[in-house]
């Protein structure tokens, strides 16, 4: 239904968005990516730990063991990903995807970008007094914030 009574009507009863006929696919394909990044925002908790490294993802700060981490922006994106999936191990196009978005791993070059973040963040860690192997190398894989691999891996 096209009438604008319908279109109110049915947003108010809780709908996201309202499409009508005739419609592009494009434009169907775009609205829903955006419910779906709108949806993921709002299920995203902002504050991420794992042992004592404490990540507030809505004010882009860092802690390991109270010490603040300073950290760059892509820096903190890679440790924000590794908190996530802690204890999983993630390849460097899944933390590529998280660096600088899902068309990174065609770029050439920036594959081997996420191995010098790695040793950045390391060093910034060690000096707040991580262990060093909080994040883990898994070779011919990528990397995984601490813990042993499970056994499925």
């Amino acid at each position: 239904l096209a009438d604008d009574t319908d279109q109110i009507v049915g947003l108010e009863l809780g709908a996201d968005d309202y499409v009508t006929k005739p419609f592009s696919p494009a434009v169907l394909v775009a609205r829903v990516r955006a419910v779906l990044r709108r949806a993921a925002e709002r299920a995203t908790p902002s504050v991420l730990s794992a042992g004592s490294l404490v990540i507030d993802t809505a004010a882009h700060s860092a802690a390991f063991a109270g010490r603040p981490l300073r950290l760059t922006p892509n820096e903190f994106k890679l440790l924000a990903a590794l908190v996530r999936h802690a204890g999983q191990t993630l390849g460097r196009e899944q933390l590529l995807d998280a660096l600088h978005g899902p068309d990174a791993a065609d770029l050439p070059g920036f594959d081997r970008s996420v191995d010098s973040h790695v040793k950045n963040l390391r060093r910034k860690l060690e000096a707040a007094g991580a262990d060093a192997e909080l994040i883990m190398t898994v070779y011919g894989v990528g990397y995984r914030l601490g813990g042993r691999p499970s056994e499925e891996q």
